[in-house]
């Protein structure tokens, strides 16, 4: 409905030329002249008449993102943390007229919550709400430009990626094992074998197991890949379940193995060492970089890059061609 009841009247909220036009949002203290007025905004609309002056833009920040989510965010995989962090981040803003919302008070904004927080947590604010503004402008609802169009993230420092060497691992798979469920050992064991993210293997279904291969589907990328396992742990898992979820929640059980044993490791990484565990020894021991990418479902090269140093004979030339090496001297 466009008329509804709301705490100090009835509010008008329609879009006189189309859902891809302007919207009018107007409250009136009784609900005739609340019809009376969408009556006549609706037949100027479609009577193409000029509206300029009746549909100055007064939408303010909040109103911009729940727009956005309903034209666009409510199809993204973390749709409701990221509605839940735009409004904050709307909230913290104070949430000004849209149209006025200028590039200065972002900078202004940034400064002051780079005293509490890390630059890539404000980096992330900065990638939302420019992606609002984007893909409001892309959609013909928002004709006044992205303030944020110009504005540069925060230089960061690259994450240490950590892993686990061999004995790490040994040490690390003979204490799940002695585990009251053999849970967390498999999620564990799938991960180091495939490069799969902790949720991924943790959410696996028996029908996604395959004689000599693991389907892994509603990915972070909502595509499907397949990777190759063998056939033993193919056949231990289909052993579980044929269908169905093969796991329970197992996080804090890894969680409180990875404290028992001692192991360090970089911070915000617990389960994610498994995923760079793989690929760290995958081009430790010769893997390619383009199969390394595919495997672990990398959208642009450049992510998968991070493991190309780890190769044996990554940037070895420096040691053969430098100019003390060629020298005669």
């Amino acid at each position: 409905m466009s008329i509804k009841k709301v705490d100090n009247g009835w509010l008008v909220d329609c879009w006189p030329t189309g859902r891809y036009g302007p919207r009018v949002r107007r409250t009136f203290k009784q609900q005739s002249a609340a019809k009376r007025f969408e009556a006549k905004i609706m037949g100027q609309g479609a009577a193409g008449e000029d509206m300029t002056g009746l549909l100055s833009d007064k939408r303010r920040l909040s109103d911009l993102v729940d727009q956005w989510y309903e034209h666009h965010g409510q199809t993204l995989k973390s749709a409701p943390d990221r509605l839940r962090s735009l409004r904050n981040l709307a909230t913290a803003l104070g949430n000004p007229q849209a149209k006025k919302f200028t590039a200065q008070q972002w900078v202004e904004y940034r400064a002051q919550r780079l005293k509490d927080v890390k630059p890539s947590t404000i980096n992330h604010e900065h990638t939302y709400l420019k992606a609002v503004f984007s893909e409001l402008e892309r959609l013909s609802l928002w004709p006044h430009g992205n303030p944020m169009q110009k504005v540069r993230k925060v230089r960061t420092d690259e994450t240490e990626k950590g892993y686990l060497d061999d004995y790490q691992i040994k040490r690390l798979l003979e204490h799940l094992t002695d585990q009251l469920t053999d849970d967390c050992y498999f999620i564990t064991v799938i991960c180091l074998s495939t490069g799969a993210r902790w949720g991924e293997a943790q959410s696996l279904r028996g029908e996604n197991v395959r004689t000599d291969r693991i389907v892994f589907s509603g990915t972070k990328s909502g595509k499907t890949r397949t990777v190759p396992i063998s056939p033993d742990l193919a056949k231990q898992l289909r052993q579980r379940r044929r269908i169905g979820r093969l796991f329970g929640n197992r996080y804090k059980a890894f969680r409180r193995v990875i404290n028992e044993l001692g192991i360090e490791l970089p911070e915000g990484q617990l389960t994610h060492v498994l995923r760079h565990t793989f690929a760290s020894h995958f081009m430790m021991n010769g893997g390619n970089i383009l199969v390394l990418q595919q495997i672990l479902g990398h959208q642009s090269i450049t992510m998968t890059m991070r493991y190309a140093h780890f190769a044996p004979e990554h940037l070895e030339e420096a040691a053969k061609l430098n100019p003390l090496a060629m020298s005669t001297l």
